[in-house]
């Protein structure tokens, strides 16, 4: 790890110099982590990348639930540091706040809504990053940076002490430069697990990778997964509609348990806000009760069918990105046409309660390119060790 710079102190809401470790023992004694200010940390007050919002909060009384398992276990953590406005924005900017670059691809966006520990931990300031994850929020940022995002089965990790987004979409999300750190937050954290005992292969969403690769970037994909010493199959089930389907069905969840939460607020406020975010607002609150009702209600009966695409032994692959990631300078459409495409992608195991880990694969064109795995329920452990074997 590398110390942090005066350059690097901009995107801190709070940092702890040296570093905070409770415990000097421990499994993630030589771990530091940087957490999201949207994750409690105690004695600092927390955010949701607007500055007026934390301005009426106190501070925190305690660490977030995951913070403290992993301080116990020797973790040291270096602060909290800037999310995009509202914490579901997935682009990494944030007018309020400091402008991240890209540590790895400076002329490309850094993805959000965790961009400050995608950053933090791209730049070698920490080993782990920690978020919440609803609407891809750690791993859309992990993409982007190329870097490795998880997100766990809904229910092994701890949320206390995690600002809300929408209910039934919050879930704590880690990144890290180190397919083995996650594997570790996995096996330690994220439990417990359903033991992998037979891997029986991969299947590969075909129809997904054709609307957003090239035939050069498909190419390097299928070289890369001849590396891959396992059964590989194709579906054409999953395809665009479904994405569309599943990502409407989120919209539809979330808009009521966001707007519960933060619509008065919002009207009080009158903020300026850039206009990805005002858009995602805009479609949260054009969503009756009766349609998020119907969303909520039929919701188990979307998984279920979609969960049944693919064996439960087998692991499903997905891109990370809807292709190329967007330079910083990209226009409107082109930033309206890439957000939606990204939050299709990104939808899945939210609306369907699935884990999911994004990996980076290859840069083209330097840019880089990364595939999703995606597992049943509880098969956390399955996505890491399909993950290992392709790595090794």
């Amino acid at each position: 790890m590398r110390p942090v710079t005066m350059l690097d102190q901009a995107m801190f809401a709070h940092q702890f110099e040296p570093p905070r470790q409770d415990s000097a023992s421990g499994v993630f004694r030589r771990h530091k982590i940087a957490v999201s200010h949207s994750v409690s940390l105690e004695a600092c007050v927390s955010g949701i990348g607007i500055p007026a919002w934390s301005e009426t909060r106190t501070a925190a009384s305690q660490d977030a639930g995951v913070v403290k398992t992993m301080m116990a276990q020797g973790a040291s953590v270096i602060g909290q540091v800037q999310i995009d406005p509202l914490g579901f924005s997935i682009t990494g900017f944030n007018p309020f706040y400091a402008e991240l670059r890209n540590p790895h691809y400076r002329q490309y966006r850094v993805g959000g809504a965790n961009a400050g520990i995608a950053v933090a931990v791209a730049k070698k300031l920490a080993d782990l990053g920690l978020g919440n994850d609803a609407f891809g929020g750690v791993r859309i940022p992990a993409a982007h940076c190329g870097l490795y995002g998880y997100r766990p089965t809904p229910g092994l990790v701890d949320t206390t002490g995690i600002i809300a987004m929408a209910d039934t979409f919050d879930n704590i999300g880690v990144c890290s430069a180190s397919l083995g750190d996650l594997s570790q937050f996995q096996e330690l954290v994220a439990k417990p697990s359903t033991a992998v005992t037979n891997i029986q292969g991969v299947v590969i969403a075909e129809p997904i990778f054709a609307l957003f690769y090239s035939d050069e970037a498909m190419k390097q994909v299928y070289q890369h997964l001849e590396k891959l010493h396992l059964p590989q199959e194709t579906t054409l089930a999953m395809n665009k509609l479904v994405f569309t389907r599943v990502e409407k069905t989120q919209v539809a969840i979330a808009s009521q348990e966001f707007l519960l939460m933060y619509q008065a607020w919002l009207d009080s406020a009158e903020l300026d806000l850039p206009t990805s975010t005002q858009g995602y607002l805009e479609r949260l609150r054009e969503v009756d009760y009766k349609a998020h009702y119907q969303a909520k209600k039929t919701r188990k009966q979307l998984r279920d069918t979609i969960t049944a695409m693919w064996p439960s032994d087998k692991v499903l692959i997905i891109p990370s990105t809807p292709g190329a990631i967007l330079p910083r300078d990209a226009d409107q459409p082109a930033s309206d046409t890439f957000n939606l495409a990204q939050r299709r992608l990104m939808a899945l195991a939210d609306v369907c309660g699935l884990p999911q880990l994004t990996m980076p694969l290859f840069t083209h064109d330097n840019v880089p390119y990364g595939i999703t795995l995606l597992a049943h329920p509880y098969k956390d452990k399955l996505l890491m060790e399909v993950a290992r074997r392709w790595l090794n």
